[in-house]
């Protein structure tokens, strides 16, 4: 699979690409049905009003979904994610003028509101945001790259502000703006759902998430050298944005309905000079629900691999983990674990607090308890937890930035709760079941019983 178009044609193979009339409005519009269908089907505006450049959403809604673009199953989903983690593929560099994403060039008098049919999604929001676009960020100091996804809300006709987090790109842009240099960036719209996915992997600082891409597909990244800058980008891609994070400059941006259900606030942030803007012959525009599933999915997988795999690292004898979707997957975490000492599962609540600034609740449960049935945990809190010896809270920790329950400086209290079976009364916690019986027998039980209820209606 080398870009979206094969995973297209993927989903309307299998039934799961929703194509829309003709005229569909980009401010709002576009974002209902998103909203409507998003974890069914993926969503394909082949002629939204005022444009010819289709748009697309909800490519990978599902946890299953992902898995299958990676040819693994959901079982071995985080191990396959974890050892591209630790074997990144460098990637291969193709010809400018090979690249499909170099095919069309737009450098003089850009417009990009005119150029590209960019969302507005919420009623709220400032105005429309590139919210599927994966900012490419080039370390002056070490020449090494990082990729994230950042909200981009449409400035000027050639500007766009962007929101960083206290992540690699920040790092980059902070050392840029000390020298008094421009930050230079290159946005990319339009990726297969690997190169997507790889995105949102928790890896080391400057490595680069477009060769761990390649190792998740198992060959190496096409990527081509940006046009007026010296940043790599996917040479597949549909759309590329190129330019500048200028120093000492900062504008006004959001609100904007975030992740988490709720509206950001309004804050002076960076300001991205555009220089030039490529494409696809016929590109596709891709965007996303910024609180739906396809959001939460793709921000939750990538992350849970990289927390296993640092959990681990301590405690071998944790299984498996999960980021909910009530959790939004970043702010609620549950630990399956095989227990062996007493007081283990608070350490293993403390580690998982020191994997991301972002968990404020970790539930661990023991190895019995299926982590994907929500059904599971709750019974699992309600009779191996008690608050006065299980509870670990800590008090004013450095917490999100988009949790609207923080307090100023994104100060966040967090609780982890022990929901393992207490090591010294293990007979008090087995768990009732029913012997079962053989199934050639029970069936012909079942056979009789359907017999004997008929002859009974019949004789009323």
């Amino acid at each position: 699979m080398n870009n979206i178009r094969d995973w297209l044609n993927h989903l309307a193979d299998t039934d799961r690409l929703q194509v829309f009339k003709d005229g569909i409005d980009v401010r709002f519009e576009v974002m209902e049905w998103l909203e409507k269908i998003e974890g069914k089907k993926a969503s394909f505006f082949p002629n939204p009003s005022g444009y010819d450049i289709p748009i697309v959403g909800g490519i990978l809604a599902q946890r299953s979904w992902v898995a299958e673009a990676m040819n693994v199953s959901t079982k071995d989903l985080l191990s396959h994610i974890q050892n591209a983690l630790l074997h990144p593929l460098p990637w291969k560099i193709v010809n400018q003028e090979k690249a499909p994403v170099h095919q069309v060039i737009h450098d003089k008098n850009i417009d990009i509101k005119k150029l590209l049919p960019i969302v507005t999604h919420h009623e709220k929001d400032a105005g429309p945001y590139i919210t599927s676009g994966l900012v490419h960020g080039l370390n002056l100091k070490t020449g090494k790259q990082n990729t994230s996804i950042n909200r981009l809300q449409i400035h000027a006709p050639d500007k766009l502000g962007i929101l960083m987090l206290p992540r690699d790109l920040y790092a980059y842009f902070s050392y840029a703006e000390q020298q008094g240099k421009p930050q230079p960036v290159t946005i990319t719209i339009g990726h297969d759902p690997i190169t997507k996915l790889a995105s949102q992997v928790i890896a080391p600082r400057d490595q680069s998430e477009l060769e761990i891409a390649g190792s998740l597909r198992g060959k190496p990244l096409s990527v081509v050298k940006s046009y007026t800058n010296d940043v790599y980008i996917p040479a597949e891609a549909e759309i590329a944005i190129e330019g500048f994070i200028l120093p000492n400059i900062r504008a006004l941006e959001g609100p904007f309905g975030e992740f988490p259900k709720y509206y950001s606030g309004v804050d002076m942030l960076p300001v991205i000079q555009i220089h030039c803007i490529t494409h696809r012959n016929k590109p596709i525009y891709e965007t996303n629900n910024p609180s739906g599933l396809e959001n939460i999915v793709l921000g939750g997988v990538p992350r849970e691999a990289s927390f296993l795999e640092r959990i681990q690292l301590n405690f071998p004898n944790v299984l498996d983990l999960r980021l909910t979707l009530g959790g939004m997957g970043r702010y609620h975490l549950v630990i399956k674990m095989n227990k062996r000492q007493f007081g283990e599962g608070k350490n293993v609540i403390s580690c998982a607090f020191g994997c991301h600034y972002d968990i404020k609740q970790v539930i661990v449960v023991d190895e019995d308890i299926n982590i994907d049935d929500q059904e599971q945990i709750e019974w699992a809190v309600a009779t191996r937890f008690q608050a006065d010896r299980d509870l670990v809270v800590i008090n004013r920790a450095l917490g999100s930035k988009l949790d609207p329950s923080s307090k100023k400086h994104e100060l966040s209290s967090k609780m982890g709760l022990d929901a393992t079976k207490y090591l010294d009364e293990e007979n008090k916690f087995y768990v009732t079941r029913v012997p079962v019986c053989d199934s050639e027998v029970l069936n012909d039980y079942i056979q009789l019983g359907t017999a004997v209820f008929t002859n009974y209606l019949k004789n009323r």
